[in-house]
């Protein structure tokens, strides 16, 4: 691109971004190693699409190679894709250029989905089965007993082994993986490929295997993708942190994108500290985003997102400049709470444009209540309440892969008729036995198979696919519930992550609830109760860090699902699982210093 047309396509993007400092340095900063820190609401992947605009247009990128942009969820990387291809063009179109054709020039997946692509290409020289890796069927290697009753000839410790592994990267055990990983591989390649079975890690790890191998083949793929893109860098974990330092070379340019406090995928892997270690250890030009566009015009809101995020850079030496006021809606109980829930429900939905959504810490007692009330109430509410580990999310989404996988066999080209034959199978394998859980998954199953046909026309039927098997083998439904019609959603923290909403009640905001007992409040000396005017107050030191930020991490990741505002309430009482009350306080989150709160009763 000339010189001048280089100018005038960075003057088009300082419009579109209203002149923010910090995306644009990040949009046109020059720096090879480059990280930049992107909180929630802050522009991060409008900056994202035009950075890459930008690598492409000041012919930084030769033909053929390509950017490589990698993120944690499936989700994400679709949307990512789609935001790509759609602005792309539009960014581009000068005289001087044809409006590119996206695929050609960027690769844009989840890092299983980059991994698939890969063995797809090479992974016969590893074993003859890979080459058909979207035909493989995954199956989880962290439950012995499916392994082990899976009829390929696996023993007890063949089994043990595979599932050690597993919880070695959830707990990031580097030394174990680094000493197993290939065994790991071997029992594998001995049993689960020939009957055409694949565990979900493995995807990554015959990749690393084939680099290790031929070498060229990695070679290759560092001077193809010459540019690198990570999205959620945050939420990266063993696995995916292997597979992108193997991709870096000396010469690759390097951009991770991510946001330290929206870590809540710890107990699944993510590794702690990451954005910090890697700016040290790769000598990263460090960028943080600073203006908040979800709360521009909510100026509490602003200054809780600000106070938290001091509060987690050094909770020991805190710099809060103002306090923030918030209001605490505070019963005597948990059945006069529920019920102030269904009717500030009924008020923000019947006065106010947009949606709402109740997010609750975990399932429980608690949360079984909210369901009572909402339906004792007769507010339409859409039933978002899962778990990773829920036996009917889980076989849900296996039903998903492995009918997709027979279908696929006879068939593999996509289209709308397809994808409605598919939906239908999987309605029919659960007629006469819908739960408050299946139903809700057939609604977002459907969701996701309109909006593929509609929204995502321009992907390549191979990206159909894979969007298909990623999105069912990673148990992604859930995040279709941004596209659900109801104006009421009930879920989870988790459930939740990536998605947006006008309005947020966060009920249960009590000591053992939000923080979790097992998670912070069994590692305070204050659990027995250090109290002042009905709240906890924490008792922070270094020896609860850990706990400390990724509860707090969980916070921050509920409040800023809010678009306009945020409510929170809490009551004397707990409901356990069990069915049991306790007696309890307000949780220390809404006392700690730079938030101030007050307790008042609507």
């Amino acid at each position: 691109m000339r010189n001048n047309a280089l100018s005038q396509l960075k003057n088009k993007i300082s419009d579109i971004h209203s002149g923010d400092t910090k995306q644009l340095e990040a949009i046109f900063s020059d720096h090879k190693r480059l990280i930049i820190e992107a909180p929630a609401g802050y522009g991060k992947t409008k900056t994202m699409v035009s950075k890459i605009a930008y690598i492409l247009a000041s012919s930084e990128l030769p033909y053929p190679k390509k950017i490589l942009a990698l993120t944690f969820s499936v989700n994400a990387a679709y949307k990512i894709k789609k935001d790509v291809a759609e602005q792309l063009p539009s960014l581009l179109s000068m005289d001087e250029i044809n409006p590119v054709k996206v695929g050609d020039r960027v690769f844009v997946s989840n890092y299983h989905g980059f991994c698939r692509h890969v063995l797809s290409l090479y992974g016969n020289l590893i074993h003859e089965n890979l080459q058909q890796i979207d035909t493989l069927s995954t199956v989880d290697e962290s439950r012995i007993q499916n392994m082990t009753s899976l009829d390929v000839g696996l023993t007890y410790e063949d089994a043990k082994q595979l599932s050690d592994l597993s919880d070695a990267i959830k707990s990031v055990n580097n030394e174990y993986l680094k000493n197993n990983w290939k065994t790991y591989l071997r029992i594998i390649s001995d049993h689960l490929l020939p009957n055409n079975y694949i565990s979900y890690n493995a995807i990554i790890l015959y990749v690393l295997l084939l680099f290790d191998r031929y070498p060229e083949i990695l070679k290759f793929y560092q001077q193809y993708f010459p540019t690198i893109i990570t999205d959620e860098f945050q939420d990266t974990n063993l696995l995916s942190y292997h597979l992108i330092t193997q991709l870096i070379s000396s010469k690759s340019k390097v951009i991770l994108i991510g946001d330290a406090l929206q870590r809540i995928y710890g107990f699944i892997g993510a590794i702690r500290n990451l954005m910090n270690h890697v700016r040290e250890s790769l000598k990263m030009h460090y960028i943080s985003l600073e203006q908040n566009y979800r709360f521009k015009d909510n100026p509490t809101m602003l200054l809780l997102d600000k106070n938290l995020r001091k509060i987690a850079e050094n909770p020991l030496t805190l710099q809060i400049e103002e306090d923030v006021d918030i209001d605490i809606n505070f019963f005597d109980d948990q059945i006069s709470e529920v019920e102030w829930i269904a009717a500030k429900a009924n008020d923000i939905l019947d006065n106010n444009v947009g949606r709402l959504a109740i997010l609750v810490r975990g399932r429980g007692g608690n949360s079984d209540e909210i369901v009572r009330s909402l339906d004792e109430n007769g507010r339409e509410y859409f039933y978002g309440l899962y778990r990773d580990d829920d036996n009917e999310y889980l076989l849900f989404h296996h039903a998903c892969y492995t009918t997709f996988l027979e279908q696929i066999k006879q068939k593999d080209r996509i289209s709308k008729l397809y994808l409605e034959q598919f939906y239908n199978k999987i309605k029919k394998q659960y007629e006469g036995r819908e739960t408050s859980v299946i139903s809700s998954l057939l609604v977002l199953l459907n969701i996701f198979i309109v909006r593929l046909s509609d929204h995502y026309r321009l992907l390549s039927n191979e990206d159909k696919i894979r969007f298909c098997l990623d999105t069912f083998e990673n148990r992604a439904l859930r995040q279709q519930m941004e596209y659900v019609d109801k104006d009421l959603i009930l879920t989870t923290v988790h459930g939740a992550k990536g998605l947006e909403w006008e309005y947020v009640i966060i009920p249960d905001m009590e000591q053992n609830v939000f923080p979790m007992y097992p998670s912070l409040c069994t590692h305070c000396i204050n659990r027995y109760n250090s109290t002042q005017n009905n709240f906890c107050v924490l008792n922070y030191d270094k020896s609860i860090d850990r706990q400390f930020i990724e509860e707090l991490s969980v916070f921050y990741v509920a409040v800023t699902r809010a678009k306009r505002q945020v409510y929170f309430s809490a009551s004397k009482e707990r409901i356990n699982a069990s069915g049991n009350t306790f007696n309890t306080v307000i949780s220390c989150f809404l006392s700690l210093p730079g938030i101030s709160s007050k307790v008042v009763n609507e």
